[in-house]
């Protein structure tokens, strides 16, 4: 039983590290760049500038100030620790956004992005005011699957048991219980639903 327990604790873990928040940024912000960029080139800008400045500078920043005993570890773990790097991340999608506008991005990415940036600023404000620790793992993974089914293919609603395994994972690491996935997950999907309705697609 210890050893299926301790398989259990590695298997979330992994997908805890795999499916992380910045990992699917990368991911999913090269998909939409490449599909709705008029060529491959200005494709891959694109989903360069999103990737730096929305999940390099960030993770940089948080494990500059886990290395220094600032913070917990690399997932901000404690809810009290998130203000500053929140208010970080939140910075350097402002000046993401105004180059994507500088660069005339698709239609499509910058209604991405803008979700992005109000779930992340709707995450803040959960985590400050009401003092509890919304899931930012359900709200990245959601948001990725929503995304990638309204702008893709419908058949990426095929993914949604992959949510379901993150929240699953978070748990079982003990990072959030099963009502601040469900959280995340739900604030996800509401503020992708409304941005896109919002910007016409």
């Amino acid at each position: 039983m210890k050893t299926q327990s301790s398989a259990a604790y590695r298997t979330a873990s992994l997908v805890s590290f795999l499916l992380h928040p910045f990992v699917l940024i990368v991911a999913l912000f090269m998909i939409v760049s490449l599909r709705f960029a008029p060529t491959i080139p200005r494709g891959v800008l694109l989903g360069a500038v999103v990737s730096a400045g929305s999940a390099g500078a960030p993770f940089a920043l948080i494990r500059r100030g886990v290395a220094r005993g600032r913070w917990s570890d690399h997932d901000i773990s404690r809810r009290e620790q998130r203000l500053v790097p929140f208010l970080y991340t939140i910075g350097c999608m402002v000046c993401v956004f105004a180059f994507l506008l500088l660069l005339a991005a698709p239609l499509e990415l910058l209604a991405t992005f803008a979700g992005m940036v109000c779930a992340v600023a709707a995450a803040l404000l959960v985590t400050q005011l009401a003092r509890w620790k919304i899931s930012l793992h359900l709200i990245g993974m959601t948001g990725t699957v929503l995304t990638l089914a309204l702008l893709i293919t419908p058949l990426a609603y095929w993914l949604v048991p992959l949510i379901v395994l993150v929240g699953w994972a978070r748990w079982r690491v003990g990072a959030h219980t099963p009502s601040q996935a469900l959280a995340g997950a739900a604030l996800a999907a509401g503020i992708t639903f409304l941005v896109y309705r919002l910007f016409g697609l």
